[in-house]
């Protein structure tokens, strides 16, 4: 038995219920991914998987294998990939995962730089705004929206950007229906607001007095963050957006700031959040991720802080 293949197949299986996708992602027929995997667990004596015509999911053995496996691989494909590493020249395949409205507006020209510098190594860019647990994935960098301290050990932060909301409008909007002051008023507000995975992002108000919800009235709402500014140039009412998506319309008067007295409004009551680079420490070594990351920290934090 091929161990190691055995391996990589129960790792992908654990991670997509399904022996099917897994032979998909291998190009190999799902017979062969069973029989694999039944050839490790007579090997091990165990049960890796409760296995039924609807569903495929880990036994009590096979969770505490896997959290065993998935390490030991990740480090076999570090070393592999650094030792196979023949130039000085950063080649080969790096997969990057962004959210798409931060990939759109501020990633993409610098990756067009990267590409013209670096054309030996082949960009496979996943645009979600699912957090990939780098740890579990074939994730090599991922830039997301989240705070340093709740991040495992595994993992490097480097700080790309501040990612403060603000609330803005158009001119005509605001001409039209006046800018509130305060939250009580923004409550009697047309607004654009953003639904995430799960469900509507209500805003959060941090006042004198501590922290509140704010339900405004919606007349748009949307999972697309370009949706969402598209919908306040157009004049469809007030929305509140990451500072980093809309410098560009602020700075040409196309957007207005609304500022409310006293108060301060964002999507989350967490402080410290901002728009990380994220990467496994051992993984620094292999020279296209290095490249990568030095390259991508420097264009996106030289005008700001890092």
């Amino acid at each position: 038995m091929d161990k190691i293949r055995a391996l990589r197949y129960f790792l992908k299986v654990a991670e997509t219920s399904s022996f099917t996708v897994t032979a998909k992602v291998y190009s190999v027929p799902a017979s062969s991914v069973s029989r694999r995997i039944r050839d490790l667990e007579d090997e091990l004596k165990v049960e890796l998987f409760h296995r039924s015509t609807r569903v495929v999911k880990l036994s009590a053995m096979g969770e505490l294998y896997y959290e065993q496996v998935k390490n030991i691989l990740s480090l076999l494909d570090d070393a592999d990939n650094f030792v196979s590493q023949k130039t000085d020249t950063p080649s080969g395949r790096l997969k990057i995962s962004v959210m798409p409205g931060y990939s759109t507006l501020v990633l993409n020209p610098v990756l067009k730089q990267f590409k013209k510098v670096y054309p030996e190594i082949v960009l496979d860019i996943d645009q979600t705004n699912q957090f990939a647990d780098i740890t579990q994935s074939e994730v090599d960098i991922a830039i997301r929206a989240t705070s340093a301290n709740c991040l495992p050990d595994r993992v490097v932060a480097r700080k790309i950007s501040e990612n403060i909301f603000t609330l803005v409008a158009s001119p005509e909007y605001l001409e039209r229906c006046g800018t509130p002051k305060t939250s009580q008023e923004l409550k009697e507000h047309q607004t654009i607001l953003y639904r995430g995975a799960n469900g509507i992002l209500n805003w959060q108000v941090q006042g004198i007095d501590g922290w509140s919800e704010v339900k405004p009235k919606p007349n748009f709402i949307s999972n697309d963050g370009i949706a969402i500014i598209e919908s306040a140039i157009e004049g469809e009412g007030i929305a509140l957006i990451p500072s980093w998506a809309i410098e560009n319309e602020l700075n040409q008067g196309i957007l207005h700031r609304i500022t409310l007295v006293e108060e301060t409004v964002s999507v989350a009551r967490n402080p410290e959040s901002g728009i990380y680079l994220l990467y496994l420490k051992p993984r620094y070594k292999i020279r296209k991720i290095k490249t990568a990351v030095d390259f991508i920290v420097h264009e996106l934090t030289k005008n700001g802080v890092e």
